[in-house]
């Protein structure tokens, strides 16, 4: 097994790092975290720094004007952007864009990448992946899914209801996932601009930590008309297709919150070493040292759980279960190291003098997105039941 980081991409990841130091922790203190504002023309001059930089969509290939990187590559330039909340965004490269970028560049024909694909990774417009939907409908068990289209002629009449859709705010279209007429064996993708007749942002959803730009929102779709051209890869492949989706895309979460737990240890170290009390300095402290120990090992077991489900996509393996095990225990770690940093630096932590508070209330998400921490035991525990996969 080679660990090395090869010079090219450790020289990527040098000029990552440099942007979040140097461009993206400074414009955090624009960033509106309660209604996730940003000045446009600050975002736009940012943007533009990004992509001189050359770290725009780092994540395409070269011929679509990415870095060309791997999965593996990837993970190591994304777990230094993560360590700010904005960078990824900066750089073209959060979600839910990022993963449907890759969607659209496996799935998409040419009249669709000419229409969505291209815009998106030129950053001209956002996107939105509508599947999840109000009780009873599709949360972690896709089998309750729906969200209907009916076969019309040359188009579909899409009706359904969803909600906690990333981005949905803005987004000039979304990626819907809906069964076709009530098979759940057909249930396919859907390319809907949200300009469509009978489509409907309800609300963007009020809750815990900010929203990200877009929002998480309800929406409706009520005899929306979508022409046959507007199927996303072919009919009865909507779940595989998310599979290709949502493996790479769990990664790119757990690269991106390794970095901010890095980063709130960081802060937290920074604090320790400064603050005085009980004859010393707060890091000299034994109970303090262990706290940071404790976060080191979870961060690097999560850093390498992440590498490796990133190598086996990367070489076309069935990843499905080591992608669970880092994105159950990487999003257990961010919000252990997060409340580890709080508590370290006391009520300074706990307050706004510090972004820690921030990180907090994006942090515990982290557990319930792309699947709960108790959906990705369940499919754990069931494969080694069942044989497919060994301790």
């Amino acid at each position: 097994m080679d660990l090395s980081i090869p010079k090219e991409i450790e020289g990527i990841r040098e000029k990552a790092r440099a942007f979040v130091e140097e461009v993206a922790i400074p414009a955090e203190d624009h960033y509106d975290y309660d209604h996730a504002r940003m000045p446009e023309p600050l975002v736009q001059k940012l943007r533009e720094e990004a992509k001189k930089r050359g770290l725009w969509t780092a994540h395409l290939p070269k011929s679509e004007g990415g870095l060309g990187l791997d999965l593996v590559g990837t993970a190591l330039v994304f777990s230094e952007l993560g360590r700010s909340p904005i960078a990824p965004y900066l750089c073209n490269c959060d979600a839910p864009d990022e993963g449907n970028m890759h969607l659209l560049h496996l799935a998409a024909n040419e009249e669709q990448k000419k229409k969505y694909y291209h815009p998106l990774v030129e950053g001209k417009i956002r996107s939105g992946f509508a599947m999840t939907e109000p009780p009873p409908g599709a949360g972690s068990d896709p089998t309750t899914l729906s969200t209907n289209a009916v076969k019309e002629g040359d188009h579909y009449i899409l009706n359904g209801h969803k909600w906690y859709c990333t981005g949905a705010n803005g987004a000039a279209f979304l990626i819907v996932m809906a069964k076709v007429n009530d098979s759940f064996r057909r249930t396919s993708m859907f390319l809907v601009p949200t300009d469509a007749p009978g489509y409907t942002m309800v609300q963007e959803i009020g809750m815990l930590g900010s929203h990200g730009p877009g929002g998480h929102c309800e929406l409706t779709f009520e005899n929306v008309k979508v022409p046959e051209s507007q199927v996303l890869g072919k009919i009865g492949e909507g779940f595989r297709l998310s599979q290709e989706r949502l493996g790479p895309a769990r990664l790119t979460h757990c690269m991106r919150w390794i970095g901010l737990a890095r980063r709130s240890m960081e802060i937290a170290r920074e604090y320790a070493l400064k603050r005085e009390l009980f004859g010393g300095k707060l890091s000299e402290h034994q109970g303090i040292q262990w706290m940071f120990a404790e976060s080191a090992l979870e961060i690097e077991s999560g850093f390498l759980l992440t590498l490796k489900a990133a190598e086996i996509l990367s070489k076309g393996g069935d990843a499905r279960q080591a992608v669970s095990l880092a994105k159950w225990q990487v999003s257990e770690t961010l919000n252990k190291c997060i409340d580890r940093a709080i508590q370290i630096c006391g009520s300074h932590g706990f307050s706004r003098y510090l972004k820690l508070e921030l990180f907090y209330r994006d942090a515990r998400a982290a557990r319930i997105a792309d699947g709960p921490t108790e959906t990705h035991k369940m499919v754990i525990g069931r494969n080694l039941m069942s044989g497919k996969e060994s301790f």
